[in-house]
């Protein structure tokens, strides 16, 4: 039996060939909407519904020509919407007047289409709208740890970096020159880099730029510095390839928390893109650009189905046109700002209305930016990533903790009742809640300073982050007490991890900005989940109640549920 082949993967400019064809067979469809419509219009001018599709076919013939390199069809369809426009201000019985004009812009758009169909070849905006789409992008999925190269000609600054890097759980690569790395590329490109400006070889810069030159390049997060007197050129490290540039006084913490934000935008699964668009020529072309970047999209071409694609899909950034049958992007974009869930959706406006006053009311309806067609391929994915990177932004300063990075107390609480409710419907798989508190740290705070208390917190977060698996959800539960929500895992099992991770704790030096060291422990409890008698409240109830009992029974242990009540003297109840 033959082994099966793959097909070769098609370039992005035979998805667009594909897609020009298929617009110019759409012709014969589109002229009979035409047709029929004004029809109804001669027949019944008053009616404002046919006057509204009248204008929605002039309208998405608007963005799909030009998109598809008809630019001639577009300038007919533009003038079309705007008879339309005009016959919507003014008097219902006057409309009949617009219909010869109407019917001359159709006649031609039928030559129009005839000369598309008989003419060879693939438009020349082919190749033009290809330009800056690049196949190579990276695969989504986490690959943990992050592989980081530190380049840095002192070898106290790269032992700094080392340790910070290594409690971050990321593996870390050590070079002192600008030659060294680049061998270093050789061998394998890092998720990401940092560099000191000044090294022994030559400068930062050059290094930067040898990365971004490497094929694969543009993907590693690039951090560089400088602690000498030199000017870092915040535009030669742009130009460079630098995502971010830091000079002395430098807190090396803060730099370590930039990468990692940084890293978290390639470790994510592929961004989830909704478009709102009845135009099937013109949904194909979005599709095919942002599928070629690496993006999810999904088509709505029913504004009745938005709600349920809204909540189903779960986009990242929604993208819209402006006129829709039945209703208006600006009225969908008004229902979906009126939910606090999505705050932080960026709603984009992809459309062929350019005119002042329809930006005024993207702006009024709460859209975040506003597309005019046809717009390039690559203005078009720069523009969404530039929403996506500026939304997820936003989302960490809501959900995640500042100092530790964990989710915050809301968000762990959103996360966990999530997870209680999908147990409660049909999963019988085990999960256990852990409440993790850190033993005597008003103690630490009040002998060490409280710097010396955030930088245990700091310690424990990221020794949760390193250990456990980016499936269970972490959280900084409230002051020094910590939320572990850990799926899949039996009692016996969610103990003993704990047990390591106790001990581990236990072995840390930590140090107090004095100069001071010394160590930590914690306390944890463990509840198991039992859909029968539980909800959230009680779950984490039950945690908390074997946590207390930990504390009691002299910290620096770990404490099940189960063995509390185990322990309870007959007679006694919870």
């Amino acid at each position: 039996m033959s082994a099966d082949v793959s097909p070769p993967a098609r370039s992005w400019e035979d998805e667009f060939h594909d897609l020009v064809e298929e617009f110019v067979r759409s012709g014969d469809e589109r002229l009979a909407e035409f047709d029929q419509t004004l029809r109804e219009l001669a027949d019944h001018p008053a009616d404002a519904h046919a006057l509204a599709e009248l204008r929605r076919h002039f309208h998405r013939l608007v963005g799909a020509g030009a998109t598809y390199g008809f630019a001639g069809l577009s300038d007919i369809a533009r003038a079309g919407e705007d008879l339309c426009r005009r016959a919507a201000q003014g008097v219902a019985a006057e409309r009949q007047a617009f219909l010869p004009e109407w019917m001359v812009l159709v006649d031609r758009l039928r030559a129009g289409f005839s000369a598309a169909a008989e003419a060879a070849g693939t438009p020349a905006p082919v190749q033009e709208a290809a330009a800056g789409l690049s196949r190579d992008q990276p695969e989504p999925g986490n690959r943990p740890p992050y592989n980081i190269l530190v380049v840095d000609s002192d070898p106290s600054v790269r032992a700094v970096l080392q340790r910070l890097l290594v409690q971050e759980g990321m593996a870390v690569r050590l070079v002192a020159t600008g030659a060294a790395a680049r061998d270093s590329f050789d061998e394998a490109l890092p998720d990401g880099l940092i560099v000191d400006l000044d090294l022994a070889d030559g400068k930062g810069y050059g290094v930067v730029e040898a990365l971004r030159a490497r094929p694969g390049g543009d993907v590693p997060a690039v951090l560089i510095f400088s602690l000498t007197n030199e000017f870092l050129d915040q535009t030669d490290a742009v130009h460079a390839g630098a995502d971010a540039c830091f000079e002395k006084p430098l807190d090396w913490e803060v730099l370590v928390r930039k990468l990692y934000h940084l890293l978290e935008r390639t470790s994510v699964q592929a961004p989830r893109i909704l478009l709102v668009e009845d135009d099937p020529d013109h949904a194909g072309f979005v599709r095919a650009s942002l599928g070629s970047a690496g993006y999810d999209v999904r088509v709505c071409d029913a504004p009745r189905q938005f709600k349920e694609m809204l909540a189903a899909f779960r986009p990242d950034l929604i993208l819209m046109d402006i006129v829709l049958p039945d209703v208006s992007g600006y009225d969908l974009a008004r229902f979906v700002r009126q939910d606090d869930q999505y705050v932080t959706l960026p709603i984009v406006f992809l459309t062929g209305e350019a005119q002042v006053q329809a930006r005024i009311q993207t702006v009024k309806a709460g859209g975040d930016d506003h597309l005019v067609k046809p717009v390039h391929p690559s203005l078009l994915v720069s523009s969404v990533a530039a929403r996506l990177e500026r939304a997820r932004f936003l989302k960490t300063l809501l959900n995640r903790d500042g100092l530790t990075r964990l989710l915050t107390h809301t968000s762990f609480m959103e996360h966990a009742q999530a997870v209680v409710a999908q147990k409660q419907r049909h999963e019988p798989d085990p999960a256990a809640l852990v409440m993790i508190d850190i033993d005597h740290f008003k103690t630490i705070n009040d002998t060490f300073g409280h710097q010396a208390g955030d930088r245990v917190l700091v310690a424990l977060s990221s020794l949760l982050r390193r250990h456990l698996r980016r499936s269970d959800i972490v959280g900084r539960y409230g002051g020094e007490e910590f939320g572990v929500l850990l799926d899949r895992l039996y009692e016996d099992e969610a103990v003993r991890l704990m047990q390591r991770l106790l001990l581990e704790f236990a072995e840390v030096e930590q140090r107090a900005p004095a100069g001071q060291t010394f160590r930590v422990t914690f306390s944890a409890g463990v509840a198991m989940f039992d859909p029968l008698t539980m909800d959230l409240e009680r779950w984490i109830q039950a945690a908390d109640t074997a946590l207390y009992a930990a504390k009691r029974a002299g910290r620096n242990r770990i404490v099940a549920h189960s063995e509390w009540l185990g322990s309870l003297r007959p007679g006694v109840t919870i």
